[in-house]
């Protein structure tokens, strides 16, 4: 990957898990949509992490 695009997966991934850890405090107080919104944050942020360790185990065997 370009590294360019790495650092904006970085950033994307610092992000989310800023604004999912502000929806996880109030986790408790949330209705169902709120939650199907949490739970799609969720998703997403632990396919960022897969992505973004994926991709420093491939530049790491490259160098």
């Amino acid at each position: 990957m370009e590294e360019r695009t790495l650092k904006l997966l970085y950033i994307q991934l610092i992000m989310i898990a800023v604004i999912w850890t502000g929806m996880a405090f109030f986790f408790s107080e949330m209705n169902t949509a709120s939650k199907a919104i949490f739970y799609i944050v969720t998703s997403w942020l632990l396919f960022l992490i897969v992505i973004v360790l994926k991709s420093l185990f491939q530049k790491k065997d490259r160098n």
